[in-house]
């Protein structure tokens, strides 16, 4: 059965209830135009957006090129020793100041004209100054790149907000601080490092196809069958009638699949890491139970890391790091790192091999769900049915402390939970009835 095509005018204005239902979603939210520009002027300009980790702008001058939304920005750590969020764009006629991903640098020098702009955005020098007369004085202060207004960081991931005023990044992040307070847990210094370099993905699908998937405990047994069957004799089974999974709307956009439950219950560590046993690891083991005592330490190496989204472009995927920049209706970069605990060489090696093998170019998932995104996108040109269905499990949902929460992991809570935000965010508040 369907219905008539709600009609998305090339104005901002149009009905969200339209197109966005508690249950499911309209075809044209993955391929309009008018929608996607609309989620770069709410979502991406007004919201909290993830932009870098501390770890990869630690020294002063370090800078990153990042993008928030369709924002081209530097995340630069100025000779003041603070990190800011700068707009890639110099003052005088709009050229992109900083081309490289990343770097040191002091100053920014157009390649235009040659202004240059100090690493804490400053105006510094003006060639061939006294062209612009005396007025040019007075302005001269106001002529630094333009910054983010408001940047703060938890756990050293730091987000920006292009938005003035709104609330804080801690009420943003909600439940989700919890997912990153997992990964800290598995470190003895309480911090990670993310600067050994990005993977990078170019997903042929729209941005939201690309991180609804990252919560989508339904897909992996039929779109990652072939890793399924290498890896079952040292996994927990995935099958969710055999295991207390768990997938929660965590509110705020963010979501998320907890094997935590199932963890505890067999009370063995290192399942999420292949079972590797801790004497394989010795070094670690002894620096962590240093630091936050064993049984501490042993409950973190039962549960492990998270594998949460965070609102709206941030995921936390075990010992990966994930966060996407959309670029169009149906293009998307998607960036992974491996997650690396300072000082354990041993540990980490292993892990980059780990996250090579599943994130990598010829990576077991991220191949998989790249392909399947394309083939999304594709069939949205067949224009019949037009909604996409998201009511699995929606009448076994729970609301708990915790969120709502569904046992079966097939559900389609996260998705659910996902659209709600969108919608309060991009145009009005959709009912979870």
């Amino acid at each position: 059965m369907t219905t008539t095509d709600p009609e998305v005018p090339t104005t901002g204005a149009f009905d969200v209830s339209t197109i966005v239902k508690n249950h499911r979603v309209h075809g044209s939210v993955y391929t309009s135009p008018e929608i996607f520009h609309r989620e770069m002027e709410t979502i991406f300009r007004t919201g909290w957006v993830y932009v870098a980790h501390e770890s990869e702008v630690a020294e002063e001058g370090d800078y990153l090129t990042r993008r928030i939304g369709r924002d081209p920005v530097v995340v630069s750590h100025g000779k003041d020793g603070v990190i800011r969020v700068l707009l890639n764009r110099c003052s005088h006629r709009a050229n992109r100041l900083c081309n490289a991903e990343s770097g040191n640098a002091t100053s920014f020098r157009c390649p235009y004209h040659g202004w240059t702009f100090s690493n804490d955005g400053s105006l510094m020098a003006v060639p061939m100054r006294g062209g612009y007369g005396e007025e040019f004085a007075k302005v001269r202060e106001q002529l630094g790149m333009a910054e983010a207004p408001r940047v703060d960081s938890y756990g050293g991931f730091v987000f920006a907000s292009l938005a003035p005023e709104g609330i804080s990044l801690k009420e943003h992040l909600g439940a989700a601080m919890g997912a990153i307070d997992r990964v800290l847990d598995l470190s003895p210094t309480g911090k990670i490092d993310l600067s050994r370099g990005w993977m990078k993905h170019h997903h042929h699908a729209n941005w939201k196809m690309v991180v609804e998937n990252n919560v989508d405990g339904y897909h992996a047994l039929f779109t990652h069958a072939s890793v399924y069957d290498a890896i079952r004799p040292a996994k927990v089974s995935h099958v969710p009638a055999k295991v207390k999974t768990v997938v929660r709307d965590l509110g705020g956009g963010h979501s998320e699949i907890d094997y935590s439950a199932e963890y505890r219950k067999l009370d063995e560590e290192f399942v999420w890491y292949g079972r590797i046993p801790r004497a394989k690891l010795p070094e670690y083991v002894e620096a962590l139970e240093a630091a936050h005592g064993p049984e501490k330490t042993h409950d973190a190496l039962v549960v492990g890391p998270a594998h949460t989204l965070i609102w709206p472009n941030l995921f936390l995927a075990e010992m990966n790091v994930m966060y996407v920049e959309p670029i169009a209706t149906d293009e998307t970069i998607a960036y992974t790192a491996a997650v690396v605990i300072p000082g354990q060489e041993k540990l980490n090696q292993r892990t980059m091999r780990r996250s090579e093998g599943a994130m990598g170019p010829a990576g077991f998932l991220i191949a998989d769900d790249g392909e399947i995104g394309m083939r999304n996108q594709a069939g949205l040109a067949a224009r019949n049915p037009e909604w996409l269905e998201l009511s699995r499990g929606l009448e076994t949902d729970v609301t708990d402390e915790t969120g709502i929460v569904n046992s079966d992991k097939s559900a389609e809570t996260p998705q659910r939970g996902f659209y709600r935000q969108w919608a309060s965010v991009v145009g009005q508040e959709i009912p979870a009835s």
